[in-house]
């Protein structure tokens, strides 16, 4: 059964999930039949929901069959001498975005966005509520790079016992900004961002894109809703325009990227009052592998600055990498 265990030399805590091996991948191995494409609706765990209907779905949200974490397991927190560890309890679904086996995000409809998200924030928000839940995360794997088993369009939705080492310190970094300015650090970022316009992406009325000032990946870029909200999941955020901002987004990163592989997450506050924080998805393109520096040294090296990055999206330029100035 899969286990939790606290890294006593750093911050962070460490899954362990056996139930992961057994996962299909079709980047490695050809021939495999994908258990989200439709006529292989029993392939999966029993869905928890299907859009617009059963019978004809276009999005299903299933259990995940291969979970990193389970509701079976209790979450305890025993101590054995130096180590600390717990009981691998979590939530951990699928949620498959299109009977279609070969789209991808730039191609989907903004309807189709849309509602993917409105599924995501319902889900995450019933993950909130059990009692031992304390943080809810939606994030995408897409293209061998960035971790992808299999390339038909999904996401995931993972419902944590723990805040992540990651959302903790976005915490810790906004409350302190917050403490001595009263302001929000992201609703500052995003406000300078807008005003320079040298890093920014795309903007409608309601969120904005830009790659961001410290980029760690080539081709980082977060998409901010305009107005302050610390929860993704609040039922005031519109989903609509998230998926216009989202869509052309992909669509810029497809043009001028080959060979597209990325993660993309979707920061939101954990369970509780965290009026400081300001929910945002952040986009991660996989372009180059960490090596040994970054592993040792906890630094990123990124050779394209984001003012280059962002200008190369905004112009639909193709990127090469041998030829560009950076």
């Amino acid at each position: 059964m899969p286990e939790i265990r606290k890294d006593a030399f750093g911050n962070g805590w460490v899954i362990f999930s056996d139930k992961r091996m057994g996962r299909p991948n079709d980047y490695e191995k050809k021939g495999i039949k994908c258990p989200f494409c439709r006529g292989r609706e029993e392939e999966t765990p029993p869905e928890i929901l299907s859009w617009p209907s059963k019978k004809n779905w276009q999005i299903r949200l299933v259990p995940n069959r291969y979970p990193a974490l389970t509701s079976i397991e209790n979450f305890i927190k025993p101590s054995n001498g130096l180590y600390e560890y717990a009981g691998g309890y979590g939530l951990h679904d699928v949620l498959i975005e299109t009977p279609e086996h070969n789209s991808s995000m730039e191609k989907f409809s903004t309807e189709r966005i849309g509602k993917i998200f409105e599924i995501c924030a319902q889900r995450c928000a019933g993950m909130k509520k059990e009692k031992n839940i304390k943080y809810a995360m939606v994030f995408k794997n897409v293209g061998r790079n960035a971790g992808a088993s299999l390339r038909h369009p999904h996401s995931q939705i993972i419902g944590l016992p723990l805040v992540p080492v990651t959302a903790e310190n976005e915490l810790q970094k906004s409350a302190a900004f917050y403490k001595k300015n009263r302001k929000c650090l992201f609703c500052e970022t995003l406000k300078n961002e807008m005003k320079l316009k040298e890093r920014l992406v795309y903007e409608n009325s309601s969120y904005a894109a830009f790659c961001p000032f410290a980029s760690r990946f080539f081709f980082e870029v977060w998409i901010m809703p305009k107005k302050h909200q610390p929860e993704f999941e609040a039922g005031n955020n519109d989903f609509y325009s998230l998926a216009a901002a989202v869509k052309n987004v992909f669509s810029k990163l497809k043009k001028s990227v080959k060979d597209l592989s990325y993660n993309m997450i979707i920061h939101s506050s954990p369970k509780g009052d965290y009026r400081h924080y300001h929910w945002h998805i952040e986009i991660l393109p996989k372009l180059a592998n960490m090596a040994g520096f970054e592993w040792g040294s906890g630094f990123h090296i990124n050779s394209l600055k984001p003012e280059t990055a962002a200008d190369i999206l905004r112009k639909g330029k193709i990127f090469n990498p041998d030829r560009e100035e950076r």
